[in-house]
């Protein structure tokens, strides 16, 4: 319980300029694939293999490693321009250079939208064109090879057109490895197809061969035909499969030429990588009253307990704090739709979503996913009164008590969020420095203002309070 493997005898190659697609059934390792590419993997499992760049150990290559297209969080207030500024932090250039070199890109790139927008704050554009600036933030990393995941999930034909144009741009110049479930939309940009089912590559060819399937491969037939194929995941046992499932651990793969010209290479060796621990400090246990007997582990690598669900499985900026009881994590819907998230924050075991945003949540997709939602809005980057903060630390406290696993939110998931996660470390004991110290080393950008900060200083005063001694 805990552990899962997710990939194993994983052996690709592949080359660029051009556009290789990975496709498969959902939840059978393309998303944690990419992560593993772009060397984030480690957070929240282990692996053995090698990764080779170029022909160099991925963490000894020159040049900068691959770049997974992704909302980052801390970025979700920021502008377009500033977002694309934010890539480029690092390399030696003014903030003047990073802005003409920002504006050059998408005058490049034709996005002439993004330029009429590059002062609107990314989370308020159409999903499309923020699904674009992430691809071209990634670019502005500088580099050569691009990691797309699911960049037309949830977007009409003509949306999906616009993004998937950019790819095709940049992929005169780039190796861009995409994600996707659409075969049509593959078969119009892919340069070579690679089928992932069962944590293994079962096909990897170029994009007619794949499609056209002249070996008719059993499990690539299945997928064609119906966008899935029964492959046992590796850890499956063979005496729970149903009759019929395949078995073969070896599956045969059809082969096809890269393209030519390699501009970057990525090897990939990757046996048994494994969605595993991920938590947060010396344990601390509190238990009194009306309180939850609850452990928590900050820092400190451990088992999940039995049937809870890594962070990794949850939606983008998900952190637990208590596994299995207390987490914190950005709006739903605030990067993916919000049917994505709401699916995702379910699996993991969420089933109360505390709102700290100004406006409530009234979308039905909540109650149809199974969760509910409480509204305790806090305007952005302050901080409630004190009195607030301790009746909501009673409710949470509560909720955990009655068995229920909480989700705490804000927009970004960072300000706000932290704020509450960091008071509920001080009400079970921590100091407002240790509560700190431990939220940053789970996520950095945990409490975002000074009047946060000094809402947990002033939480930890009162809770000290003591009569005095006689």
């Amino acid at each position: 319980m805990g552990r899962r493997t997710i990939l194993t005898q994983i052996s690709l190659s592949i080359s660029g300029p051009g556009v290789t697609v990975l496709m498969g059934p959902a939840g059978t390792g393309k998303s944690t694939l990419l992560k593993t590419l772009a060397g984030l993997h480690s957070a929240h499992g282990s692996s053995s293999g090698q990764i080779l760049l170029d022909g160099q150990p991925l963490q000894l290559a020159a040049g900068v490693p691959p770049a997974l297209a992704q909302q980052h969080p801390r970025e979700l207030d920021f502008s377009v321009l500033d977002t694309l500024i934010a890539a480029q932090r690092g390399n030696g250039m003014t903030p003047a250079q990073m802005r003409q070199r920002a504006l050059d890109t998408l005058q490049q790139l034709q996005q002439s939208a993004l330029i009429e927008h590059q002062q609107q704050r990314l989370f308020d554009l159409p999903r499309e064109l923020m699904r674009c600036a992430l691809i071209i933030r990634a670019v502005l990393t500088g580099s050569p090879i691009l990691l797309i995941d699911e960049p037309t999930s949830d977007l009409d034909e003509s949306q999906s057109q616009r993004v998937l144009q950019l790819i095709t741009s940049l992929a005169t110049t780039h190796t861009c490895i995409v994600v996707l479930h659409h075969q049509q939309q593959a078969r119009q940009i892919a340069d070579r197809v690679v089928l992932l089912a069962g944590g293994r590559v079962q096909v990897a060819a170029d994009s007619n061969t794949f499609f056209d399937n002249p070996q008719a491969h059993p499990v690539l037939a299945q997928f064609l035909r119906t966008g899935s194929c029964h492959v046992p995941a590796p850890d499956a046992r063979p005496e729970e499969l149903e009759a019929g499932v395949l078995l073969d651990s070896t599956p045969a793969s059809i082969v096809a030429a890269a393209p030519a010209t390699p501009v970057a290479a990525a090897v990939i060796a990757v046996p048994s990588p494994t969605a595993a621990n991920d938590a947060p400090a010396a344990p601390m246990s509190a238990a009194d009253g009306n309180q939850a007997s609850i452990t928590v582990g900050l820092g400190l690598p451990y088992e999940l307990p039995p049937g809870v669900m890594p962070a990794s499985r949850g939606p983008n900026g998900f952190h637990w704090l208590v596994p299995g009881k207390l987490a914190g994590c950005p709006m739903p819907g605030a990067m993916l739709p919000i049917e994505h998230d709401l699916v995702l924050l379910r699996n993991v075991g969420v089933t109360v979503l505390i709102n700290l945003t100004e406006r409530p949540m009234s979308d039905t997709a909540i109650p149809a996913a199974g969760l509910r939602t409480l509204h305790m809005g806090v305007e952005d980057r302050n901080a409630p009164p004190l009195m607030w903060m301790k009746m909501l630390l009673v409710k949470i406290d509560r909720l955990i008590a009655q068995g229920e696993v909480v989700a705490v939110h804000c927009l970004a998931g960072l300000g706000r969020t932290g704020t509450v996660l960091g008071s509920w470390l001080i009400r079970q004991g921590l100091t407002a420095e240790e509560s700190l110290r431990r939220l940053r080393a789970i996520e950095p950008g945990f409490v975002q203002s000074a009047v946060q900060e000094q809402l947990l200083h002033e939480l930890e005063t009162n809770l000290l309070i003591r009569a005095p001694d006689l």
